[in-house]
């Protein structure tokens, strides 16, 4: 069996989306002819957003995890400054209002430390990857991301021991939705756009979780590079993780997990609960689960019809089980001039949960063909806000006939083992 190593930042105790995909990828890749060695950092010097011991549940006992350790200068630094226990969210969800220390410690992380603030791991990342790669004669090396900075471990392994190496990019790099929020001036942005250049046209493959960001990169590789360098390879769902037997939703249940971050529009939901309202005399029990921002929770916790309950990050075999208590789920899909279209990791366990997605974003992008084609939800765009409420009607009507489930169509495609199975063919490619 061929030994592939994996270099990730982010694994358990870390929780969130990120840390799911490459450890239900090493759970099925096996399976596949593919025996994965993990190069991770160690917890006791990791920055973590948040934490999950359950996902530790999902390693096998035979799985070879090498950590290091890593330097956590700018985080440190980061809380002495602003007084802060909590480091920052991505997209800054848990820094509502930034004051000058933390708009100081922004212009520092955008401009001084680039790719990003973790990048102190790299060296102790590739020293260990090279010790792995010759003594266990490993060829092949994915580096998955963010954080980005992961990458030019990628880069200089390629360089030095030229292993067939394949990039994992699961979010934009330079074009990141919140990176207005970090000061860069031209000379930060130059540097920033010449590493991430660096890895597009270096690496042997690039992997991404959605076309946009597919065609994103696309554009940015030099004209010599081969038309099928980039495959996209989505997040998905394992049903192992549903195995928790029938609920039914006891009241009208709106859920939405995840960070929910302030430039995230809200406001067509908003108006739409209100038409709900005004024809229905049922509280809406609306849950968020994370990190939600503060004017978004000011938006729902002053409407009448509206029970609006915020629950701190829970681990992830709980929230599987907060969803199939809800009767719909909330997925917000960022729009705008400076943003590519991601497709959030949770939309496939929301159709995996069989609730119906209220989805808010752009109707012409992948999340809106994912739903149109399963049939597991409704896309709304800006000015939907009528046509949401009448949904949200109908699916109170279903529910009060016995009826919550969504039944979607040809999801099997996006279990983590058929998805291992890709990233299987993509090796077996070189």
């Amino acid at each position: 069996m061929n030994k592939v190593l994996i270099i990730t930042y982010y694994w358990p105790p870390s929780g969130g989306a990120g840390v799911q995909r490459w450890l239900k990828f090493s759970k099925y890749l096996p399976g596949f002819g593919w025996d994965p060695v993990i190069l991770t950092v160690d917890p006791l010097y990791a920055s973590y957003p948040q934490q999950d011991h359950g996902l530790s549940e999902d390693i096998s006992s035979s799985l070879e995890i090498i950590k290091t350790k890593s330097s956590t200068g700018f985080f440190s630094a980061y809380k002495l400054l602003t007084g802060r226990k909590e480091i920052p969210y991505g997209g800054f969800a848990n820094e509502d209002n930034p004051g000058l220390a933390q708009k100081f410690s922004r212009f520092i992380r955008g401009n001084f430390v680039l790719p990003d603030a973790r990048r102190g791991w790299n060296r102790f990342a590739f020293r260990a990857a090279v010790k792995a790669i010759k003594e266990k004669k490993i060829e092949y090396v994915i580096t998955t991301s963010p954080p980005h900075s992961t990458q030019l471990t990628g880069l200089r392994l390629k360089r030095y021991l030229n292993i067939k190496w394949i990039a994992d990019l699961r979010d934009p790099w330079t074009d990141i939705y919140y990176s207005g929020s970090m000061y860069q001036t031209c000379p930060a942005k130059k540097i920033n756009r010449s590493m991430e250049k660096k890895v597009l046209n270096y690496a042997d493959h690039l992997i991404t979780t959605c076309n946009a960001t597919h065609d994103l990169f696309r554009s940015k590789l030099d004209r010599n590079q081969p038309p099928g360098k980039i495959t996209t390879v989505t997040n998905g769902y394992d049903p192992s993780d549903f195995k928790f037997g029938k609920i039914r939703p006891e009241s009208f249940t709106i859920t939405y997990l995840g960070t929910f971050a302030g430039n995230y529009d809200a406001e067509v939901l908003s108006q739409a609960l209100d038409y709900f309202g005004a024809h229905n005399s049922v509280i809406t029990d609306f849950i968020f689960i994370g990190k939600t921002d503060s004017k978004i929770e000011k938006v729902f916790r002053d409407k009448k019809m509206v029970n609006l309950r915020q629950i701190p990050y829970v681990e992830h075999k709980k929230a599987m089980e907060y969803l199939a208590r809800s009767v719909a789920l909330l997925l917000v899909v960022p729009e705008g001039k400076n943003v590519n279209e991601p497709i959030p990791g949770k939309l496939f366990e929301y159709l995996a949960s069989k609730r119906k997605i209220i989805a808010l974003g752009p109707k012409d992008g992948d999340v809106a063909e994912i739903l149109e084609k399963t049939k597991g939800g409704r896309m709304f765009g800006k000015n939907d806000s009528e046509l949401l409420g009448k949904y949200l009607i109908s699916i109170y009507d279903d529910l009060r006939n016995g009826i919550f489930e969504s039944n979607p169509e040809g999801i099997e495609e996006y279990t983590r083992q058929n998805l291992a199975g890709k990233i299987a063919e993509i090796l077996n490619s070189f």
